[in-house]
C-alpha cells in the first residue's frame, strides 16, 4: 500500500487553513496544519512529519513572523515549498525561490488556482513558469544592487558614528548620548558632524530621514 502525500500547511489564517486542509483531505492527502509555535517548532514538526509539500505563508505574524528562513531547512528536509503571500514586493518574491521554494503566489489567487498548484507540487509538477521565476529572480538582483548603493554612504561610517546615528534614531539627544557614554558633549557633536558631512545632509534630522528611507540600523551596520 502506498503511503499518502503528506502536506504541511503554516498558515496564520485559521479559516483559510483549514478548509484548505478539508479539501486536500478530500483529495485523499494527509495533512497537518503546523500550531505555529515558533521557528524552531515548525521546523521539528516539519522534520517529524517528513512532508513531500509545504504551503507556507510569508508573513506569519506572531512569534514567528518572516517566512523566508523557513524555506531553506523545509527544503532541505525534503518538502517542495509553494509560498503564499499578500506582498507585493518582488523582491521578496525572489528570494523565495532563491532559497528553493517551487512556486510563490498572490493570496488573491482564487481558491480554486492555489488548490491546484498544491496539488501540483504534492505530484512532483512545477507549477510555475519560467519566465516568471526568473523574471523575480532578475527582479531580487536588480533590488540588492540598489540596496548597496543606498547603503554606500552608512559604510563610510565609523564604529563610533555609526553608534552615535543609532542612538539618534532612538531619539536620544546629543547631550544625553554623552551622558550614557561618559564623555564630552564636545565630543558627541564633533561625531555627529562626521555623520552629517558623511551622510551629505545637513541637520540630524535629516540623518535620521536618511537612515530611515535607506532601512539602515545599528543592528544591520555592525553586522
Amino acid at each position: 500500500m502506498t503511503d499518502p502525500t503528506r502536506v504541511l500547511i503554516i498558515e496564520d489564517h485559521e479559516l483559510l487553513a483549514h478548509s484548505l486542509g478539508m479539501a486536500l483531505r478530500a483529495e485523499g492527502y494527509q495533512v497537518h496544519v503546523s500550531a505555529l509555535v515558533s521557528l524552531e517548532g515548525i521546523i521539528a514538526e516539519a522534520c517529524g512529519l517528513r512532508p513531500h509539500a509545504v504551503l507556507l505563508d510569508l508573513d506569519l505574524g506572531g512569534a514567528v513572523g518572516d517566512g523566508v528562513g523557513l524555506i531553506e531547512p523545509l527544503t532541505r528536509a525534503g518538502a517542495r515549498v509553494v509560498v503564499v503571500t499578500g506582498s507585493t514586493e518582488g523582491h521578496r518574491h525572489g528570494m523565495c525561490l532563491e532559497q528553493g521554494a517551487v512556486a510563490v503566489l498572490d493570496k488573491r489567487v482564487s481558491y480554486d488556482r492555489l488548490l491546484a498548484v498544491v496539488v501540483a507540487v504534492a505530484e512532483g509538477r512545477d507549477p510555475m513558469d519560467s519566465a516568471r521565476r526568473h523574471s523575480l529572480l532578475a527582479e531580487l538582483r536588480s533590488w540588492r544592487s540598489a540596496h548597496v548603493r543606498r547603503m554606500e554612504p552608512f559604510e563610510r561610517l565609523t564604529p563610533r558614528e555609526k553608534q552615535v546615528l543609532g542612538g539618534l534614531l532612538e531619539g536620544r539627544s546629543a547631550e544625553v548620548i554623552a551622558r550614557d557614554w561618559v564623555v564630552s558633549e564636545t565630543t558627541v557633536r564633533t561625531q555627529i558632524r562626521g555623520v552629517l558631512t558623511k551622510l551629505g545632509v545637513s541637520s540630524q534630522l535629516s540623518a535620521v530621514a536618511a537612515a530611515r528611507s535607506a532601512g539602515w540600523s545599528l543592528e544591520a551596520g555592525e553586522a
